[in-house]
């Protein structure tokens, strides 16, 4: 009996995946290239050290390259500066070693191309820099007893609702005839493949669970002082915080499998996976090591889904529910076991 239902599992994982080896197996036939990879690879052991790698004097203690530029746009009002230069040298960096490993630089002359570059960004630099706007306004009610709380809440909603409706905008007058949202159509979409993937990721996330660099991120809620979720009383602003930080991997789905894949469709086909994954890895630039890291692994699997696709469905859930339970494993290992 044992016997039978480990056989059905099996088949079940296997049948529910079948689709997603389809998707990896017409990437890899299309497109995929191992110096590409391996130059990817090296750009991130090059980030990690300017980022990881404390080596420059501070009063706090040595801090890094990165660090300690972001110190200096931080106190020069130039946040938005440093978020445009982050985002785009490593996006120009994985379109760049495209072409010259497939030997294509047709779509660099395409001005939509350049146009849409620097457009998306813009856009993800601004709203990378909304939460500082945000802290600005909230400073003149500090008298809140959970203001940090209120500005974490507000600068997520405004994060999303700015890039859903910029886009959306930007989408009724140039792509709505071509194509969904950006990834919002469940044509033909399956969710169990998705499902599966998070079953795999539970024993990882619970080894991770034990590392004291993962707690020391995780979970985010920590970081608001004003919040103790030993609390009962606190309980209600815990939910509602951990509800919209999942919403806020929505935003991020949306932004760069819908957006900056499907809207390069056309113009570059799949060499956009490769390139956006190199700047998907340097918003991780906040985050432990490991997850910075295997950002790269995950946007790119997430990017070839969406591409092949044509759906971002996939990836939300599998995105927002490995957030969650990167939360909730944290959790429990700190609340519970330790």
């Amino acid at each position: 009996m044992v016997y039978q239902l480990d056989s059905f599992i099996i088949v079940l994982i296997f049948s529910s995946l079948k689709k997603l080896l389809q998707y990896l197996n017409k990437f890899y036939t299309d497109h995929f290239n191992w110096k590409e990879f391996v130059i990817a690879l090296i750009f991130i052991v090059g980030f990690c050290f300017i980022k990881y790698f404390k080596f420059i004097p501070h009063h706090n203690g040595n801090i890094s390259l990165l660090t300690s530029w972001w110190f200096k746009a931080y106190h020069n009002n130039l946040k938005f500066l440093f978020h445009v230069i982050l985002y785009l040298s490593p996006l120009l960096i994985g379109y760049f070693v495209s072409s010259i490993i497939h030997k294509n630089w047709s779509f660099w002359k395409n001005p939509k191309f350049i146009t849409l570059v620097i457009f998306g960004v813009l856009l993800f630099s601004f709203r990378s820099s909304i939460s500082f706007f945000v802290s600005d306004c909230l400073a003149q009610h500090s008298n809140y007893a959970h203001v940090d709380w209120l500005n974490r809440i507000i600068g997520t909603i405004a994060r999303g609702l700015f890039v859903f409706l910029i886009l959306f905008i930007y989408w009724t007058f140039t792509d709505k005839k071509n194509q969904p949202f950006y990834g919002f159509t469940s044509k033909d979409f399956d969710f169990k493949p998705y499902l599966v993937m998070l079953a795999c990721m539970v024993p990882l996330i619970a080894a991770a669970s034990t590392q004291v660099d993962f707690l020391t991120s995780y979970p985010r809620v920590q970081r608001l002082q004003s919040i103790d979720i030993t609390i009962p009383g606190h309980l209600k602003f815990y939910a509602i915080y951990e509800i919209l930080y999942g919403l806020d991997f929505f935003t991020i789905e949306f932004f760069f499998r819908g957006f900056m894949i499907l809207a390069f469709v056309g113009i570059v086909g799949p060499k956009a996976i490769i390139a956006v994954a190199y700047m998907y890895v340097v918003i991780h630039w906040n985050k432990p090591m490991g997850e910075l890291i295997s950002s790269f692994f995950g946007g790119t699997l997430l990017g070839i889904i969406s591409y092949y696709s044509k759906s971002i469905w996939g990836g939300i859930i599998v995105h927002v529910g490995i957030a969650w339970m990167m939360e909730i494993g944290a959790f429990i290992s700190k609340y519970f076991f330790s």
